[in-house]
């Protein structure tokens, strides 16, 4: 008996309940089928680069220099080349529209950073970093990244630069 001892007078009252649980479970069901089928797209918006600071990544030999991409604005683009920490170069990339600045990046990169055109002294970027600025949009910092690893620079890190 439920409910029920000695001493008690009067009605009974059952503990007794019924709880429908077939919504719950269509609605559990059907959570998992959603999360089964979209896991899939999951993996197809990665971009495979590592992490620039603190990883053996880093360690690389003492002739490379660092790269830094800073964005002055959605048109504007500054490269600093660096060696220990301070910059050795620096080389401003404008241009008017996405398509064309990333053009511009990518030969810049090639010849003024890396010298591909001259065999006889190829340069290794150990780091890069870029730094958008506020009105840069998502696109255009993975295109970015994009180029740098076009340019078998793969020691990537995106910096935020607060109140910029």
């Amino acid at each position: 008996m439920s409910g029920g001892g000695i001493g008690h007078s009067g009605p009974k009252k059952s503990l007794d309940f019924e709880l429908n649980l077939t919504s719950m479970i269509d609605l559990l069901s059907t959570c998992t089928c959603f999360l089964l089928i979209s896991a899939v797209w999951v993996q197809m918006g990665t971009v495979e680069i590592k992490q620039s600071h603190g990883t053996e990544a880093a360690a690389t030999s003492k002739e490379s220099l660092d790269l830094d991409l800073v964005y002055k604005n959605p048109s504007e683009l500054l490269i600093n080349v660096k060696k220990n920490g301070k910059i050795i170069k620096g080389i401003d990339v404008k241009a008017e529209t996405n398509e064309a600045m990333l053009t511009k990046l990518n030969e810049t990169i090639a010849n003024q950073v890396l010298n591909k055109n001259n065999s006889t002294k190829k340069i290794q970027i150990a780091v890069a970093t870029v730094t958008p600025k506020i009105g840069v949009n998502y696109g255009q910092l993975v295109s970015a990244l994009d180029v740098l690893r076009k340019n078998q620079i793969v020691n990537i890190g995106v910096l935020t630069a607060k109140g910029q």
